[in-house]
């Protein structure tokens, strides 16, 4: 067996391949990520670099990481960082024996360093890595792989294998994956992403957290708050610098005895894209905060709730926008000052994340702005609140629009304004396309933002006033229900 780091990387390179001994990505997100760890710790900017010594030096400083839960009795200790992760991602390992109590100091050292030291090279299995397809260097199972079946149950592979194969490079790859996770609540969660350039960068910035969390030594456990998951990758798409070409997976995971577990979902790449323009953009920064006080609830901040509906549902960030700029309607303030600020930023979300076309938004806008001028010639609260109610949860918006195009016909209207009220294109949108809800709800705040515009403040008695008080606020509270359609 080689005696030393160049003999094995020699080896590496002799068993295979030119580039046998060299780190390369696979299909597999958690490989990827560590493949990123690992550049991280070599402090090499990308995984290709981590070769030969590098790979082997870098592999022994993590193994040198689990050496130091050797004198810990138990996680919770000074240097029992990676003995407490150990129990979620590595269950019944040479970590975490169920002898370990029993273990003497020195016993735990040379268990460890056993587990993860090079496999022999008389011993390879002569078979490809699985992942790579290069020569793997031996079996491996659940105490390497997250969530691969034991060695030990052999029905689960076929004759003469005894688990799954993998190269040096991709098994230290699953080794390294948990430096790029965030290790908490028994669970590691991970981003993923298929723009190597992003995931670079937040593997790295995950890298240093992990480091820096497993030197501090045992901290008081704080309950996270409300989708702290969603909410960490939405704060790092914002942080980043560079455009998103790609979607960004969060990955939560436990290998542990206890719970199996692997639940993916994907930030779409638009989703990602737009959310970090909200940072970078000026204009679109000025009008975050005012975006992420729409999203929130008495349970939930807006920041997380705008996280997790990225992820899953992004059409209710619209509706929930609209429906809290209605509810904040009162018998004092008829067009809330949010409607100006949140207009640029609601619009841009509606062309870039829901992929309604530029010339639909356009149209959306434009009808916004004839029914403005509608309004705006009456200072009667009336025909505003006819127009709220016919938006609201039960309202007939068809029927308001065919009284309202008679008038449009029959009265005076502003010069340079079409003879029709609602064009075949703005009809087609709002009732019969397979996103009317959305489109609807576009048009009540695009006829908000130009009633402010002109400035319009309507007089009325405070019994009217408050009346369209109150049916805006059942419009707003018409928005779960909205979304789900």
């Amino acid at each position: 067996m080689p005696d030393t780091a160049s003999d094995v990387s020699g080896t590496i390179a002799s068993k295979g391949s030119a580039d046998s001994g060299v780190l390369v990505l696979t299909a597999s997100p958690l490989q990827r990520v560590g493949a990123f760890a690992l550049a991280a710790l070599a402090k090499a900017d990308h995984p290709r670099k981590v070769t030969g010594e590098v790979l082997l030096k870098t592999v022994d400083q993590i193994t040198g990481h689990l050496v130091e839960t050797v004198r810990a009795a138990k996680a919770t200790d000074v240097g029992g960082f990676w003995l407490g992760a150990s129990y979620l991602l590595w269950p019944n390992s040479k970590l975490n024996p169920t002898a370990r109590g029993k273990q003497s100091s020195s016993e735990r050292e040379r268990l460890i360093r056993e587990w993860r030291a090079y496999p022999d090279p008389a011993g390879w299995p002569g078979v490809p890595c699985a992942y790579c397809g290069r020569p793997a260097c031996d079996w491996y199972g659940k105490v390497d792989i997250p969530l691969g079946a034991s060695v030990a149950h052999r029905n689960t592979t076929a004759p003469g294998h005894e688990g799954t194969p993998l190269c040096y490079p991709c098994v230290a790859s699953l080794w390294a994956f948990p430096y790029g996770a965030s290790l908490s609540g028994g669970r590691a969660a991970l981003m993923h992403s298929w723009d190597d350039a992003f995931l670079a960068r937040m593997t790295a910035t995950t890298v240093g957290r992990t480091l820096r969390q497993a030197s501090a030594g045992p901290s008081k456990k704080q309950k996270p708050g409300p989708y702290a998951r969603e909410l960490w990758v939405l704060q790092a798409v914002r942080a980043y610098s560079q455009r998103i070409t790609a979607g960004v997976e969060l990955i939560v995971l436990s290998n542990s005895n206890k719970e199996q577990l692997y639940a993916a979902q994907e930030l779409s790449q638009p989703v990602a894209e737009w959310l970090r323009s909200t940072n970078k953009d000026s204009k679109r920064r000025a009008g975050y905060p005012a975006l992420v006080a729409t999203q929130g609830t008495k349970q939930v901040p807006g920041e997380a709730f705008l996280a997790k509906r990225a992820f899953t549902q992004p059409t209710q960030v619209l509706d929930f926008a609209i429906g809290h700029v209605l509810s904040r309607i009162s018998a004092a303030v008829l067009i809330p000052a949010e409607t100006t600020v949140l207009a640029p930023l609601l619009c841009s979300y509606c062309r870039e994340v829901l992929t309604m076309d530029d010339k639909d938004v356009e149209r959306i806008k434009e009808l916004a702005r004839r029914l403005a001028a509608l309004l705006g010639q009456d200072s009667r609260p009336g025909p505003f609140r006819d127009f709220i109610r016919a938006n609201g949860k039960g309202g007939n918006l068809y029927g308001w629009f065919r009284s309202k195009g008679v008038d449009w016909l029959l009265f005076p209207r502003p010069k340079d304004t079409p003879p029709v009220l609602l064009p075949v294109q703005e009809y087609r949108l709002l009732f019969e396309d397979e996103r009317s809800w959305s489109w609807r709800r576009l048009l009540v705040f695009a006829v908000l933002e130009a009633l402010a515009e002109t400035g319009w403040e309507p007089k009325g008695s405070q019994d009217e006033l408050q009346e369209i008080k109150d049916l805006a606020d059942a419009a707003g509270g018409d928005q779960e229900e909205g979304a789900e359609q």
